[in-house]
C-alpha cells in the first residue's frame, strides 16, 4: 500500500486475537498503523486522544495525511460509519461467540478485576459466567462492534479459529516465532453444557453473524479474494495487490 491508499479502520474486538493482530500490522507497516484503545491508553495515537463518542470526516483526512495506513483498536465501526461509510474499508476478526465470552470473562477476573466495576464483580463472584454473557456490555459484542454495516460487504473478515487462513487471505504474515492461533488459557476450568447453553441464549445475534461471517470467509478462501477493494481506491491499486472490487 502506499500513501494514497484509503486508511482501512480494523476493529480489535476483545479476545478475538486483536493483539496478535496489532503485532502483525505493526510489523507489516510500521510507523503506518495507528492504534486507539481509548483517550488514556499509552498506544493510542495522538491524532485520537480527544476522539469523541463518533468522528468527523477530518479525523481521518488528519490521519491520512500522517501517512496512516491502517487505524486499528478498540472501536466499534458506528464511531466512524458517517466519515467513512464504504464498509469495504473495515477489517473485523470474529470468534465463535461462546468461546469468546468465556474467554472475556476469565480475562476480566484474572486481571481487570482492580481496573474495573465489571471485573471486580466478576472477581468477587458476584456476577457468574451466565449473568455476564448477558450484560448489556457484553451480550452479542462482536455484531455491536460491527453495526451498521453487513459482514458481507466487509472487506476484510478473519476468523480467529483460523487465523493462520485469514492471514493469507489478507496478505499479512505470520508473526515470527509465534503461531497464529486462539487465546489459549491453561488455567481456565471447562465450562459444561447448561452453561454454555446459557451464554448462547444471550447472545443469538453474534451466533448468527458467525454462521454468516464462517460462510463469507470459506467463500472467500476457496476462490482465492484479497479483501474487496475500497471504492475509493480510484487508482485501482489494491485491485492490482489482490484486493477483490466490492
Amino acid at each position: 500500500m502506499t500513501r494514497s491508499t484509503p486508511l482501512a479502520l480494523s476493529l480489535h474486538v476483545p479476545k478475538t486475537g486483536g493483539t496478535t493482530f496489532a503485532e502483525v500490522l505493526r510489523r507489516a507497516y510500521g510507523p503506518r498503523v495507528a492504534f486507539f484503545y481509548g483517550a488514556d491508553h499509552a498506544d493510542t495515537h495522538p491524532l485520537l486522544k480527544g476522539l469523541g463518542k463518533t468522528a468527523g470526516p477530518e479525523v481521518i483526512e488528519r490521519l491520512e495525511e500522517a501517512g496512516i495506513l491502517v487505524l486499528h483498536g478498540h472501536f466499534q465501526a458506528q464511531v466512524f460509519a458517517k466519515a467513512v461509510p464504504d464498509p469495504a474499508r473495515y477489517w473485523i476478526w470474529l470468534r465463535e461467540p461462546v468461546e469468546r465470552t468465556i474467554s472475556h470473562f476469565h480475562f476480566f477476573r484474572g486481571r481487570h478485576q482492580a481496573l474495573s466495576a465489571m471485573g471486580k464483580q466478576v472477581a468477587n463472584g458476584t456476577l457468574p459466567l451466565p449473568a455476564f454473557a448477558g450484560h448489556p456490555a457484553i451480550r452479542n459484542l462482536q455484531s455491536r462492534y460491527l453495526a451498521p454495516f453487513p459482514i458481507a460487504d466487509v472487506g476484510f473478515v478473519g476468523l480467529t479459529e483460523q487465523s493462520k487462513a485469514g492471514l493469507e487471505l489478507v496478505g499479512l504474515p505470520v508473526p515470527p516465532a509465534r503461531k497464529a492461533a486462539v487465546n489459549v488459557n491453561p488455567d481456565k476450568p471447562a465450562t459444561d453444557k447448561a452453561t454454555r447453553a446459557a451464554i448462547a441464549a444471550e447472545n443469538l445475534a453474534d451466533l448468527a453473524l458467525y454462521s454468516e461471517a464462517l460462510q463469507v470467509f470459506q467463500t472467500r478462501v476457496a476462490r482465492g479474494d484479497g479483501p474487496i477493494a475500497p471504492k475509493a481506491d480510484r487508482g485501482g491499486l489494491l485491485a492490482r495487490m489482490g484486493f477483490r472490487r466490492g
